[in-house]
C-alpha cells in the first residue's frame, strides 16, 4: 500500500515537471527558427536596381538644376542690388549738389536785393531837394552803375515820375482860368457843332493826360482830362464832357 502510494507520486511529480519543460521547449522555438528566405528572379533585380540608379539620377540632375538657378539667381540679384546701390549713391550726390546750388542761389539772391540799396537810398533823398531833371540824371546814373540790381526797377519808375512832373510843369505854362477856356470853346461853337476829337485838342493846345468813355450805348459820350491846366488860386485839372463830337460841359476837378 506505501509502496503504491510511493509510486503515484513520483509520477505526479514528473508529470508536472515534464509538462513545464514541455512548455518551455515550445515556448523557445519560435526563437530558433531562421527567417524564410524569399527568392527574387536576377533580372528583376537587376530592373528594379536600374529602376533606382535611374531615379537617383534624375533627382540629382534637377538637384544640379536647381542649384544652378539658384546661384543665377543670386548673381543677378547681387548685379541688380549693386547697380540699384549706385543709383542711390548717385542720386544722393545730385542731391547734395543741388542744396550747394540752392544755398548759392539764396546767398546769391540775398546779396543781390543788397546791391546798390545804400546807393539808391541816398539818391532818394537827394531828389527831395533838387529839380526833376537832375533828379533823372542821377538815376539814369545808378541804373548804369547798377543795371542788374532788383532796384532797377524801382529808379526807372522814379524817372518816369520825374518826367511827368517835367511835362505837368510844361503844360502848366498852358493853364488859363475856366472863364478863357469856356469862352474859347463856345467862340468855336463847339457846344453847337460836332467835330472830332483832334479838332477839340489842337483848341485847347495838346492832348488830354487821359479820356475815358462814357456808359451810354446810344451816343458816344467822352470825359476829357488836362493835368494842371486851370488857374484859380492855383493849378486845376481841366475837365471837358462831350456827345458825341459835342461839348456839353467845361469844369474844373476840385
Amino acid at each position: 500500500m506505501a509502496m503504491k502510494r510511493f509510486s503515484n507520486g513520483l509520477l505526479l511529480i514528473f508529470l508536472v515537471f515534464g509538462c513545464d519543460e514541455q512548455k518551455d521547449i515550445q515556448q523557445e522555438e519560435p526563437l530558433l527558427r531562421e527567417p524564410i528566405q524569399q527568392d527574387i528572379d536576377l533580372d528583376v533585380h537587376n530592373r528594379i536596381v536600374e529602376k533606382e540608379k535611374s531615379r537617383v539620377t534624375d533627382l540629382q540632375t534637377q538637384l544640379n538644376q536647381l542649384s544652378e538657378e539658384s546661384s543665377n539667381r543670386s548673381i543677378r540679384d547681387a548685379e541688380i542690388i549693386k547697380e540699384l546701390e549706385a543709383k542711390v549713391v548717385a542720386l544722393n550726390n545730385s542731391l547734395s549738389e543741388l542744396r550747394s546750388q540752392v544755398s548759392q542761389s539764396k546767398s546769391l539772391i540775398k546779396e543781390m536785393k543788397k546791391l546798390g540799396s545804400r546807393e539808391y537810398r541816398d539818391i532818394f533823398e537827394r531828389t527831395k531837394n533838387i529839380d526833376h531833371e537832375q533828379s533823372i540824371v542821377l538815376y539814369e546814373d545808378f541804373l548804369e552803375q547798377f543795371p542788374d540790381s532788383p532796384i532797377s526797377s524801382k529808379a526807372r519808375s522814379r524817372i518816369k515820375y520825374h518826367s511827368a512832373e517835367i511835362m505837368v510843369l510844361k503844360n502848366r505854362e498852358g493853364a488859363r482860368t475856366l472863364r478863357v477856356w469856356d469862352t474859347k470853346l463856345k467862340g468855336e461853337g463847339l457846344f453847337a457843332r460836332k467835330v472830332s476829337d483832334d479838332v477839340l485838342f489842337n483848341l485847347i493846345g495838346r492832348k488830354p493826360d487821359s479820356s475815358k468813355r462814357g456808359s451810354s450805348s446810344e451816343y458816344r459820350e467822352r470825359t476829357h482830362l488836362w493835368r494842371d491846366y486851370v488857374l484859380d488860386g492855383g493849378y486845376h485839372d481841366l475837365i471837358i464832357e462831350t456827345t458825341d463830337g459835342k461839348v456839353d460841359r467845361v469844369y474844373r476837378a476840385e
